[in-house]
């Protein structure tokens, strides 16, 4: 077999008013243990109902 190559789902593109302001590739992903992160105002409220 042929190596296929990598899939395109760490590229993207930003985009402004139908312009394209900036593009990237997603070398790596430093994964955080769950919980560390911030908790916005919306989403404490919603948790706590």
């Amino acid at each position: 077999q042929t190596p296929q190559p990598p899939p395109r789902e760490g590229r993207f593109a930003v985009r402004d008013m139908k312009q394209t302001v900036a593009v990237g590739i997603i070398k790596s992903v430093n994964k955080k243990a769950p919980g560390g992160g911030k908790v916005t105002k919306a989403a404490a409220k919603v948790n706590k109902s």
